[in-house]
């Protein structure tokens, strides 16, 4: 098959090519909406020092929705109260077990058992709880990602505009969790660098 130009077909193959090269960076490489970041930890708050940095740590981009925000909210709102509620429950057991008396030993097995029993419903209550926090943010997923051994990550080929990142990092051997939903806003043919650290985190109890 014979392809020719004709030329009024001129201008719109010259701007088309010129459109190419001005949105291509110096380098030649062709320019990437792209989003850069790094997960870490320090106690002290100075990233020079004791810092632990999330190796491995799955990190989630997020569709920007304001929708998003607020069936967290709402979930919040709803499941915190029982939480809390069943907490001091579960505290009121082992309170009354650490404090009983001589002539209660007869209801110790009855109150150990019943400290079990509501500390498994509250242990419970939050399983369910952040469960149901990590579907809200499958969701809107949009891409995912794991950190190198440095807490290094990175999302590329982006829509410009409003998005999330998502991750949850625990401290081994300890109770330490972090959770993070950060706003972030992807730039046209730019790169965005991020750091995902203490005092980012989303507080979700």
């Amino acid at each position: 098959m014979n392809c020719s130009w004709s030329r009024s077909s001129l201008p719109i193959l010259f701007w088309l090519v010129c459109a190419q090269v001005l949105a291509a960076p110096a380098d030649g490489t062709a320019a990437d909406t792209s989003i850069r970041g790094v997960l870490y930890v320090s106690y002290s708050g100075d990233p020079s020092y004791d810092v632990m940095y999330g190796n491995g740590v799955e990190v989630l981009l997020l569709r920007g929705e304001k929708s998003l925000e607020k069936e967290v909210e709402n979930l919040k709102t709803t499941r915190l109260p029982q939480i809390s509620a069943q907490k001091e429950v579960a505290l009121k057991a082992y309170g009354a077990l650490r404090r009983i008396s001589d002539k209660e030993r007869a209801k110790e097995k009855e109150m150990r058992e019943a400290v079990k029993r509501e500390t498994a419903k509250f242990n419970k209550l939050q399983a369910d709880y952040e469960k149901d926090l990590v579907a809200i943010f499958q969701k809107y997923l949009v891409q995912k990602t794991k950190t190198d051994e440095t807490g290094k990550f990175s999302f590329h080929q982006l829509s410009p505009g409003r998005h999330f990142l998502h991750a949850r990092y625990e401290i081994s051997g300890t109770a330490n969790r972090f959770w993070w939903l950060h706003p972030v806003e992807a730039k046209e043919n730019q790169e965005v660098e991020v750091t995902l650290n203490k005092s980012v985190t989303l507080s979700i109890y």
